[in-house]
């Protein structure tokens, strides 16, 4: 029999604990008002029904799923929970679960003739861990900035290895214009080989497209423009073109009513522009575009920009003074389907209790550098201002508006058509910013410190097939907005809304032929420790080498081999209004590069050896010792083959199925791992 805890308590205590204001009967019969708080010792995770004072005739249900499942996990856990319950407690979780919850009060909202349930969301993490392997991803680069910005650029790629992801680059010639023909095929097609020469279990997750890429396009009917506004109709830009990998795109459609507000716009048969308004299929991959090119404002040059914003990215991985954005989210009242996003989404980030109302309206800026900094602000109507952006900064790590046009980001800049760059180019501490006319304003995933583009990209994919994401219709957030092919995100994907600061002062020396680390303590004061890491190579897949954070400044590495590479990240127990998890910062490096003694070496293994070298068909491993399993790794430091319980001391593999290269060939006895180089031709 499940275990259900249900604790009344004071509504006024709830209520004081909120600074911003909540109607049951507008707002509250589209949103369930919610967050969670996770009991460790004894793991539980408890909801707080946070609108619980003004429910005083609707009964609750609740249903969840592990994190990210399919609409089809759902399992209901509660059922009719009575008016004015406050609190609702699972006790069926375990430490290192993450669970989404789905709340509803049923038939609580008429639209269009038809009832629909009041839906609210939450996450129940317990002690989630946060600190391992990331997966793949693919930076997806313009030359230009590649080549403009080299120390900038490789300070990126280190940055997003030091978080745990492994960067697969693709540099295309930077386009000199929005309408770029034939080169979006096949940029797509690098990425979809990309995507299916990684291994089967990691697959690349999020795309990040650094500088002018060329801008797919998409769109051909007469769909529903935002706010009814036809001229925005039309082949706008579609960066989901490149993430989705197996989405089937057609091109033979003519879309040309006149009065478009852009002749880029215009679709016509064999342009390679796109028909599709709606995705044909899901997005494997969740993506963000930064891109500052044909900008108005300011005398500072694309490349200049870039590299203005790459800083400012680095500055808030690293937490550079001035860059610790706390834990604070805000909002303005504004349009309805993107209230209803701040009251879904921002409880989760930041708990009730730090969520702040902005009641004294514009000048927007001003009010956040006045009451911030947040992780999060939601304007929620009308366009922002950049002068004001200029005159006060954007004290807010993600910023989204609502307003009709205002966030297209596929032309130069002109009227408010790509403003949403122009802000986003400005020397702020805003490194996202979103156009929630598009739909994407519910993301209460990202609390648990995942990356802001995959909570994202749970919204982009929502369809009425899948039932993931689910909201009740409401004008401007109907099924008329779901799947669209004009979803854009614009800045890093990669992004952690939660900031934990870095160690520093890495060093290694040798001692009898082990590597021995030491490094300064990281300056936040509740770091619990301290997770180490190793790769062959220096942007390859660094493998944990502690099960758990280690309080010590200090490391030894008995499986030294000359050129390894080490990374040391702190971690934090970070607590959001989901629950708690474990919080890595961004990993510092050093490399070892003194020898391997000789002598020490063959006492170890006296012999490993690898023939014949190189090989194109079959290969021979022989060691002196008992082989308990054996991996290959491509010269990235991926494996890309493995070999447990062998327990002999020769070995043949068969080759032929690996593309020609150079690989890692380790073996492993024990607590014991040697490596040698493999040369396959």
């Amino acid at each position: 029999m499940r275990s259900i805890l249900i604790l009344l308590l004071s509504a006024s205590t709830l209520l004081e604990a909120q600074n911003f204001s909540f109607n049951f009967n507008t707002n509250g019969r589209r949103v369930c008002l919610v967050d969670a708080e996770v009991n460790t010792e004894t793991p539980s995770v408890t909801i707080h029904f946070l609108d619980a004072a003004t429910n005083t005739n609707a009964f609750t249900d609740v249903y969840k799923r592990p994190l990210y499942g399919n609409g089809d996990a759902w399992i209901p856990v509660a059922a009719g929970l009575p008016p004015g319950t406050t609190e609702w407690s699972d006790a069926e979780v375990n430490a290192g679960e993450t669970w989404e919850y789905q709340i509803r009060r049923t038939a609580s909202w008429t639209y269009a003739g038809q009832t629909y349930d009041a839906i609210g969301y939450t996450v129940g993490a317990v002690l989630r861990d946060n600190s391992g392997y990331q997966g793949q991803m693919i930076l997806l680069a313009a030359d230009n900035v590649a080549t403009g910005l080299p120390a900038k650029y490789t300070r990126l790629k280190k940055e997003l290895t030091g978080e745990g992801w492994f960067v697969n680059e693709i540099v295309v010639p930077a386009a000199d214009g929005w309408d770029s023909g034939d080169a979006v095929v096949g940029i797509r097609e690098q990425i979809r080989e990309m995507y299916a020469n990684a291994p089967a279990g990691d697959k690349p997750k999020m795309l990040f497209i650094l500088g002018h890429v060329p801008m797919p396009r998409s769109g051909s009917t007469s769909v529903t423009a935002p706010d009814a506004h036809d001229q925005n109709k039309g082949a706008r830009g579609c960066d989901g073109y490149y993430a989705d990998i197996d989405g089937v795109y057609t091109d033979m459609a003519t879309f040309d009513p006149g009065g478009l507000e852009t002749p880029l716009a215009v679709n016509l048969p064999g342009d390679f522009k796109w028909d599709q308004d709606f995705f044909p299929s899901e997005l494997e991959m969740a993506f963000g575009r930064v891109d500052f090119a044909d900008l108005t404002p300011g005398a500072l040059s694309e490349i200049e920009l870039t590299g203005r914003y790459l800083d400012r990215l680095s500055n808030y991985k690293t937490l550079a003074d001035g860059f610790h954005m706390g834990r604070k989210t805000g909002f303005f009242f504004g349009y309805n389907n993107s209230n209803d996003g701040s009251y879904r989404t921002l409880p989760n980030l930041s708990g009730a209790a730090n969520l702040v109302q902005n009641n004294a309206g514009a000048p927007h800026p001003q009010w956040i550098k006045d009451n911030g900094p947040f992780q999060v602000y939601m304007q929620n109507a009308a366009f922002p201002e950049i002068g004001q952006w200029e005159e006060s900064g954007m004290d807010a790590t993600v910023f989204s508006s609502d307003q009709s046009y205002w966030g297209f980001n596929d032309e130069p800049q002109s009227f408010y058509y790509s403003r949403i760059r122009a802000l986003l180019s400005l020397d702020t501490r805003c490194l996202v910013a979103l156009w929630t006319t598009s739909a994407v304003n519910t993301f209460h995933q990202a609390c648990t410190g995942d990356p802001f583009g995959k909570a994202i990209l749970e919204t982009m994919n929502y369809n009425a097939g899948n039932n993931n994401v689910e909201r009740p219709p409401q004008d401007w957030d109907t099924q008329n907005w779901w799947n669209r092919t004009h979803f854009s995100y614009n800045g890093d994907p990669t992004l952690r809304l939660y900031q934990t600061a870095p160690p520093s002062g890495l060093t290694i020396s040798q001692l009898d032929n082990k590597a021995v680390l030491n490094w300064a303590p990281a300056p936040d004061a509740d770091v619990i420790g301290y997770h180490i890491y190793k790769s062959a190579t220096e942007f390859g897949v660094f493998e944990r080498l502690t099960s758990s954070p280690i309080s010590a400044l200090e490391y030894t590495d008995e499986q030294y081999q000359q050129h390894d590479w080490y990374m040391v990240r702190a971690v934090q127990l970070a607590e959001s209004g989901c629950g708690t998890f474990l919080n890595p910062s961004m990993g510092v490096f050093v490399q070892g590069s003194f020898p391997v003694s000789a002598t020490v070496e063959n006492s170890a293994a006296p012999g490993l050896g690898v023939f014949p070298n190189p090989a194109d068909r079959l290969v021979t491993i022989v060691a002196d010792f008992n082989v308990e399993s054996l991996e290959i790794l491509d010269a990235r430091g991926i494996p890309v083959q493995r070999l447990n319980d062998l327990h002999q001391n020769k070995i043949t593999l068969d080759i032929s199925g690996l593309p020609a290269g150079v690989y890692l060939l380790k073996v492993i006895n024990g607590t014991r791992s040697e490596t040698r180089e493999m040369v396959v031709i």
